[in-house]
C-alpha cells in the first residue's frame, strides 16, 4: 500500500490508478475480516463514491477490474454494518465493474454476495435469482461452483425446498476441496447457517462448530459471528449448558470486532435463551452478554 501511493496517476487522481484502487480494496477486506465492518465502514464507503466518480466512462478493463474488487468488498463491509440496502447497491456496481471490465471471477463472486444480501434478508426468491446467475456463467471454476451452490442451497431453503436444498449443500461441500482453508471454512459455516434457517438445529450446530474451529485463527469476524449462530443452534436444540458453555467463549472473542450482524446475533441470544434464565450458567452468560450490548 505505502508502495502504491508514492505512484501518483497520470492526471494526479489516484482513484484512476488500478494498482492504487487494487491496494484500497486489499486494505478494506484485511480491516473487515480482522476487526469488523462497523470500524472502517465510513471510509469504505468514502473510498467507492470516489473510485466511482474516477471510473466513469472509463475502457480500462484493469482499473474496471480493481473498482469491482474494491466494490465487492465495500459491500461485505455494508453487510457487516446491516446496511443491507447499502451493500445491494455496492454489490450490483460490483458486477457491473466486473461486466465492463471482462473479470470473469469478479462477476461471479459480485453475484454470490448478492445472493448472501438477500438470503440475510430472508428473500429467498433473489438469493436464488442471484445464485442461479452465477452458475449459470461459462466456464465457472469448482471454487466458485462451490461457493454459488452454497448460495442456491441457501435459497432454496428459505423457500421451503429442503431437497434441492440439501443436493445443492452436498455439492458445495463436494466440488470445496479447491478452496483456501479460510474460504473453505467459510463454506462450511456458511451450510451451518443454510441449514440452521431449515431448523436443522443439530446438523447446523455440528456444521458451526467445524467452521468456528477452523476459520477462529484466521477471521475473528467471521469466527464470532459463526460462534454466535453455534449458541444459537444450541439453545434451539434444547441444550442450555452447551450454549452457556459457549457462550462464555464468544463473550470473551466478541469484545475483539465491532460488527452490527454480531451485536445483532447476541440480542437474538439473548432471546432464545429467556426460557433458561433461571439456570445459574445460563443466568451469567445473560449478564455477560447484557454487558457487551451496552
Amino acid at each position: 500500500m505505502a508502495t502504491v501511493t508514492l505512484i501518483p496517476s497520470a492526471d494526479g487522481n489516484p482513484y484512476r490508478d488500478p494498482d492504487y484502487v487494487g491496494a484500497i480494496a486489499e486494505k478494506v477486506n484485511r480491516s473487515l475480516y480482522e476487526s469488523g465492518g462497523l470500524t472502517g465502514f465510513q471510509n469504505a464507503s468514502r473510498h467507492l463514491r470516489r473510485v466511482q466518480n474516477a471510473v466513469a466512462g472509463s475502457r480500462d478493463t484493469r482499473l474496471l477490474g480493481s473498482a469491482s474488487a474494491l466494490a465487492r468488498q465495500v459491500s461485505l463491509v455494508q453487510y457487516d454494518a446491516r446496511r443491507l440496502p447499502q451493500a445491494q447497491e455496492a454489490g450490483k456496481l460490483a458486477v457491473a465493474f466486473a461486466r465492463a471490465g471482462q473479470d470473469h471471477d469478479a462477476r461471479v463472486g459480485a453475484l454470490n454476495e448478492l445472493a448472501m444480501f438477500y438470503a440475510y434478508q430472508g428473500d429467498g426468491r433473489r438469493g436464488e435469482w442471484y445464485a442461479r446467475q452465477a452458475l449459470a456463467l461459462p466456464e465457472i471454476s469448482p471454487a466458485w461452483e462451490a461457493r454459488a451452490s452454497l448460495q442456491l442451497g441457501r435459497a432454496l431453503g428459505l423457500l421451503g425446498e429442503k431437497r434441492h436444498s440439501a443436493m445443492s449443500l452436498d455439492r458445495a461441500r463436494e466440488v470445496g476441496t479447491d478452496l483456501t482453508d479460510f474460504q473453505y471454512a467459510d463454506l462450511i459455516g456458511g451450510v451451518g447457517v443454510a441449514l440452521y434457517d431449515q431448523g436443522s438445529w443439530k446438523a447446523a450446530h455440528d456444521a458451526l462448530h467445524e467452521a468456528v474451529e477452523r476459520i477462529s485463527p484466521l477471521s475473528p469476524l467471521l469466527g464470532a459471528n459463526y460462534l454466535a449462530r453455534q449458541v444459537q443452534a444450541a439453545f434451539q436444540a434444547s441444550e442450555p449448558l452447551l450454549a452457556a458453555e459457549l457462550t462464555t467463549t464468544l463473550t470473551r472473542v466478541a469484545p475483539l470486532v465491532s460488527s452490527a450482524r454480531l451485536d445483532g446475533y447476541l440480542t437474538e441470544v439473548m432471546t432464545l435463551s429467556t426460557p433458561w434464565r433461571d439456570v445459574p450458567e445460563v443466568k451469567d452468560t445473560r449478564e455477560q452478554i447484557r454487558a457487551l450490548l451496552t
